[in-house]
């Protein structure tokens, strides 16, 4: 038989499918009873452990009220020796909880006893802890195991203080309690219960045990690791910590449960333990049973399969010969047509065939049609592409290239087949960018770059500055499933931009030159008068006089060309990463003879980290020069100056606050023209030449000011990205 056939199939998943459910039934079952006898067997131990605390709590009451009692009425005749003597003894013959009795005066010396062991008789007994407790006040209490010196066999001593008339102890009645009667108390239960219950006293002393003949000598506690609530401790744990307990614990390989309580008063360990077997002794029954059930509902079940898989499989069998057939019709299928007189759902199937088989004719030609179609809008998305003036390239979630356009390829100079189904990190590696931490903003953050300027390196090396934007590419549900980027060649644009700052600055030249021709003529009719006073005057005064003001005029003039010429010349050097905080400061040490001149405060203001710009460094320090000098000259002697530099998005800004004299608000507007000066001496050319200078670097510079109060200059230079 073909195992692949249903005929062999079906019955074999019948088989596999009643195992299984019976198995894991069965299993599950076996669980559940497993868990449910475990909480019943280790509550049910908890039950007896605190029983039986309860019963040698009650036994041990009756005890020590009985030597109480006689301890009592030893105190109303306190030194008459042969009435007390005769009181225990009447005690010791009566009652059967003790098997010692004697008394021991406030010396811890043994007076008599009953047995009466003479070598013992006045011997000193101070090395008992029962002594101690009494001769502290206690009225009552019971000593740990210890081995009677008497008997020579281990028990407990009650002991009760005898008192005087005053109320001062002046003797103890003890009475040994046997380990015999604590056995007793638990022997009824014992009977009962499949398991093993055992004794310690407060101190871990073992005092009754079903496996261990306790005689003279004094057997510790064994401790053992147990576990409570899958918690590891230990025995010696528990008994310091007095609380009931539950735990399981390995004893020579073999699983016991146990459940600790603690008697009241005294703290005896009482311990209630039963093995693994004896507690799942009805799983093990039921393992047995499983099996035979599993072996009846595999023979029945195979019968079931191979009767079911045949009538499933005859008319299966007729079905998939017309659909075999379909196959080779694929071009014009006819109906299948099968006579099944069936209702159910294999009739059913084979009708569905039938109307399956009509309905693909029609939607091959749908098929075909479509096809069509997506051809045409592939072919109209490529042209799209093609034609679109600014580079795309799109790459998938995981980074991998998945469409490089035509002028992508026109302004990289390589072809798409280098980068397509290729990471992303070959392309930056390729064209020396490094954007790499946008499309982590793009497809996590939803965030849209447009116009990021940057340069990179073509195939042949040469560098093109290009406008970089990104956005996210949606599926229908709104998610992110790819990162588009947008890139232009800034080329031309850069190329007419410094044309057009070029043209700008001849303007500008032009405008200026026409007015240092009108500021130097004066000058120059000044000095031709001053020489033409001193060829006719001889006084060595006057030639003084004159010479002095010629120098201070031919000053000016130089001045004026030099600032001119500063102006003037254009800036070729390329920008710089540059650290903005460390200019500033070398620009304060380099006016710091000005400064230290007027006592003026220099106060700074910078962010920790470092803050870089991309400038033309030679041009930015000139500005900032003329812009702290502006300062300098506007504060009096002591005058303060705050410098503050911060990043803000996309720039960095540096504030300069002084508190000069300020300017009027008609003429803020004023001081960044060409020669215009509030001052008596300077050029007008300071303020006009910084202005220039960082709308050159591509910054911006505002001003701030009120009338006696103080002036801010703000500049914005953009960042080192």
């Amino acid at each position: 038989m073909n195992r692949n056939s249903l005929k062999f199939r079906l019955p074999f998943f019948i088989v596999v499918f009643a195992i299984s459910c019976v198995s894991i039934t069965g299993l599950l079952l076996q669980y559940i009873v497993s868990k449910n006898i475990e909480a019943n067997a280790m509550n049910k131990n908890l039950v007896i452990s605190k029983m039986i605390s309860n019963q040698i709590a009650l036994y041990l009451e009756d005890a020590k009220s009985t030597v109480a009692t006689a301890a009592n009425f030893s105190s109303q005749s306190p030194y008459d020796m042969p009435k007390i003597k005769q009181e225990i003894f009447r005690i010791y013959d009566n009652f059967n909880y003790f098997d010692l009795i004697f008394y021991m005066n406030s010396e811890a010396r043994m007076v008599f006893a009953k047995p009466s062991n003479e070598h013992v008789k006045d011997r000193i007994y101070t090395d008992r802890s029962y002594y101690w407790d009494i001769m502290d006040g206690k009225k009552t209490t019971i000593s740990p195991l210890l081995v009677s010196s008497v008997l020579k066999m281990p028990h407990f001593i009650i002991a009760s203080s005898v008192y005087d008339n005053n109320g001062q102890t002046i003797g103890l009645i003890g009475a040994g309690l046997p380990l015999e009667n604590i056995k007793r108390v638990i022997e009824k239960t014992q009977k009962r219960f499949d398991g093993k219950i055992w004794i310690t006293d407060e101190k871990g002393i073992m005092a009754v045990h079903p496996d261990i003949n306790i005689t003279s000598n004094l057997i510790e506690l064994e401790n053992r690791k147990v576990y409570k609530n899958k918690t590891e401790i230990d025995l010696l744990s528990i008994l310091k910590s007095k609380k009931e307990t539950i735990c399981n614990y390995y004893i020579d390989g073999k699983k016991y449960y146990g459940a600790i309580t603690f008697v009241p008063e005294q703290n005896w360990m009482v311990v209630v333990e039963q093995d693994e077997n004896s507690i799942f002794s009805e799983v093990i029954e039921l393992k047995k049973q499983l099996k035979s059930v599993i072996i009846i509902v595999i023979i029945i079940a195979l019968i079931l399969g191979l009767i079911l898989a045949r009538k499933i499989t005859n008319p299966i069998e007729g079905l998939v010969k017309q659909v075999r057939k379909l196959s080779y019709e694929l071009r014009d299928p006819q109906p299948i047509n099968i006579d099944l007189q069936a209702k159910d759902e294999i009739g059913e199937l084979s009708r569905a065939f039938s109307d399956m088989s009509i309905k693909l004719k029609e939607n091959l030609k749908e098929l075909e049609d479509a096809y069509i179609r997506e051809n045409q809008l592939k072919q109209y998305l490529n042209n799209i592409l093609k034609s679109v003036t600014s580079g795309i390239l799109v790459i998938d979630k995981q980074g991998m290239i998945t469409i490089f356009n035509k002028e992508a390829e026109h302004i990289t100079e390589f072809n798409s087949e280098e980068f397509i189904y290729e990471h992303i990190d070959k392309f930056w590696d390729k064209m020396k960018l490094s954007l790499g931490d946008i499309i982590n903003k793009v497809l996590n953050e939803g965030k849209i770059f447009k116009d990021i300027e940057v340069t990179m390196q073509s195939k042949s090396g040469k560098e093109i500055p290009i406008s970089v934007s990104a956005s996210q590419v949606l599926d229908n549900d709104k998610n992110a499933i790819g990162v588009v980027f947008l890139f232009r060649d800034l080329t031309k644009i850069k190329t007419i931009e410094e044309e057009l700052k070029r043209e700008d600055r001849i303007r500008t030249l032009g405008e200026l030159s026409a007015s240092i021709i009108h500021d130097i003529g004066n000058p120059l009719a000044g000095i031709s008068n001053l020489i033409e006073i001193l060829k006719n005057n001889n006084d060595r005064e006057t030639e003084k006089e004159v010479l002095d003001v010629l120098d201070k005029e031919v000053m000016d003039l130089n001045n004026l060309v030099i600032n001119f010429l500063e102006f003037s010349r254009s800036s070729t050097k390329e920008k710089e990463p540059t650290n903005i905080k460390q200019l500033v400061s070398g620009i304060i040490n380099l006016l710091k003879p000005e400064i230290i001149d007027k006592k003026i405060n220099i106060v700074k203001k910078y962010e920790k980290n470092p803050l870089m710009v991309k400038i033309d460094r030679r041009a930015i320090k000139q500005a900032f020069i003329n812009i702290l000098k502006n300062s300098i000259q506007a504060v009096c002697e002591n005058g303060k100056i705050d410098i503050e530099i911060k990043e803000e998005k996309e720039n960095v800004l540096i504030s300069i606050r002084d508190n000069g004299v300020g300017i009027e608000k008609e003429k803020i507007e004023k001081i960044f023209y060409p020669f215009y000066t509030t001052k008596k001496e300077g050029t007008g050319l300071g303020l006009f030449i910084a202005y220039q200078l960082i709308k050159e670097n591509e910054g911006q510079i505002n001003v701030k000011s009120e009338l006696g109060i103080g002036t801010e200059f703000l500049i914005y230079l953009p960042k080192d990205n």
